[in-house]
């Protein structure tokens, strides 16, 4: 039987790597006021952080109706196809209650599986590419799921904001509510733990964040592949990139972009790092 992976679009995964593993990303929503843009579709990376830099009120999301995973879910649906469906976390987002809704609409047409990644953007990612090989492979619908399982416990995101704003008035902000307050002008650094935005540390410059994320990515010599995830610009990210390549010489590594739903939370200018560990 094939498997087929169906994942949202927050998993922030280049074009390249969806279209050559045959994922089907279902794209959330990005209102600015009473205008809406599917992510990734009709409004890309480059074009929303300029909109949100010159906007005035903060643009908002919707996690994918119902019918649009029934969509995706029914064009996969064929002799003998499988699917194993895997999203944001579900407290982030409603994407994965959706997502459940519309498998138990088509399940006489279609078996999916479903799976809380708790986790988001390159995160996901990486546990969707995983689970994507792994189907490109042969493997079955079981050895799919275990796959991403295993992937989920590999997984470390940490991400260096300029702001924690656009989290807090997003609703997104979690544990790392306890950054807030501050007396001290700070560059709060947030990582993704049990499925929600948690504290990591506070450092007083932006440098000084940059040179941290520099000195968590390059302190992971088991990590197998690795994101530098850019919010919007991306000369930070891939000058970063080349400072690690000869201390990761087994890693592979990559720069990859903060879509427009996860740029509402962590505004412009958010430098990421998302590793998978080997095995």
């Amino acid at each position: 039987m094939a498997v087929r992976i169906v994942t949202d679009s927050t998993c922030d995964l280049p074009p390249a790597d969806v279209e050559r593993y045959g994922i089907t990303v279902v794209p959330l929503t990005v209102f600015f006021g009473e205008e809406a843009f599917l992510d990734g579709v009709e409004i890309s990376g480059s074009d929303f952080y300029a909109r949100m830099v010159a906007s005035k009120s903060l643009p908002r999301t919707s996690q994918p109706s119902v019918e649009l995973f029934q969509d995706a879910y029914r064009s996969l649906a064929g002799d003998g196809v499988e699917i194993v469906s895997i999203h944001v976390s579900s407290k982030l987002s409603g994407t994965l209650n959706a997502a459940s809704i519309a498998r138990e609409v088509v399940k006489h047409d279609v078996h999916v599986d479903l799976i809380d990644s708790y986790n988001v953007s390159l995160g996901l990612g990486l546990i969707v590419l995983e689970a994507a090989r792994a189907a490109q492979s042969g493997a079955t619908l079981a050895e799919v799921v275990a796959t991403a399982r295993r992937a989920m416990d590999r997984v470390s995101v940490h991400v260096a904001v300029d702001t924690l704003e656009y989290l807090q008035k997003g609703g997104r902000i979690g544990r790392a509510r306890s950054l807030l307050g501050s007396v001290l002008s700070i560059k709060p650094i947030v990582c993704v733990d049990d499925g929600e935005v948690a504290p990591f540390e506070r450092v007083r410059t932006r440098a000084k964040a940059i040179e941290r994320m520099f000195e968590l990515a390059s302190g992971m010599p088991r990590a197998k592949e690795m994101f530098i995830g850019c919010g919007g610009d991306d000369t930070e990210g891939r000058a970063l990139l080349e400072r690690l390549r000869p201390l990761l010489p087994h890693t592979e590594l990559r720069i990859g972009y903060l879509g427009p739903v996860v740029g509402v939370y962590t505004g412009p200018n958010a430098l990421g790092i998302a590793a998978l560990e080997r095995e």
